[in-house]
């Protein structure tokens, strides 16, 4: 004689399943976030140095002294058309124009559905508020988790800051899990940390 399963037997089979699946399914979807940013940080860092350094080369650019020229600075349509004709020559950009209409500012949208918002800040610096998807990037924005600070320092593209460089993986994990502004939508230290872990988001990454 067979023995089949009951109505009963079955539906707390897959009630078991479906608790099981609410319980991992979380932590299953928050590693592949995690994954999914750490290779484009990864991605994004590389073309954006490997482009910095043949903007050097071609134009023999002295990065000890290169400073940019006024007309750049704070001006988001002059620097758009800067980036055109040096650093972006030699990356794939789907689109890039003014964010927003703000000044100061423009932004870039790359074909694999991430981008940045820039902003020449100084003469001597220009910041990158990358983005995992297009969609999260917005000014001064870079909360660690959707968008990232990357700059270029003297001709030089790093992530973080010029300040990040010499900095002990402890004093870069303090703060981007403690922004020295409390400004939680501004962590400046996680990217430069994300790299010292070897672009890997370590398991202590405050995610």
């Amino acid at each position: 004689m067979k023995r089949a399963f009951t109505l009963a037997e079955v539906l707390i089979t897959l009630g078991i399943i479906g608790v099981v699946a609410a319980l991992t399914l979380p932590g299953l979807i928050t590693n592949y976030q995690k994954k999914v940013a750490a290779v484009r940080l990864e991605k994004f860092y590389t073309i954006m140095s490997q482009a910095v350094m043949s903007w050097v080369a071609e134009d023999v650019i002295d990065t000890d002294t290169f400073q940019f020229d006024d007309s750049v600075v704070r001006n988001g349509e002059n620097s758009k058309n800067w980036f055109n004709s040096t650093i972006g020559k030699y990356i794939q950009q789907d689109s890039i124009l003014n964010s927003a209409n703000k000044q100061s500012y423009f932004d870039s949208k790359f074909v694999d559905g991430s981008g940045f918002v820039a902003y020449i800040t100084s003469k001597d610096i220009m910041h990158f508020f990358y983005c995992i998807e297009y969609k999260y990037c917005l000014l001064e924005n870079y909360d660690g988790k959707h968008t990232f600070l990357f700059s270029l320092v003297n001709g030089k593209f790093i992530p973080s800051t010029n300040s990040h460089i010499l900095k002990s993986r402890s004093q870069l994990l303090d703060e981007c899990k403690n922004p020295p502004n409390g400004n939680k939508s501004t962590r400046h230290a996680c990217a430069k940390l994300i790299q010292v872990d070897g672009w890997n988001i370590s398991k202590d990454y405050p995610w």
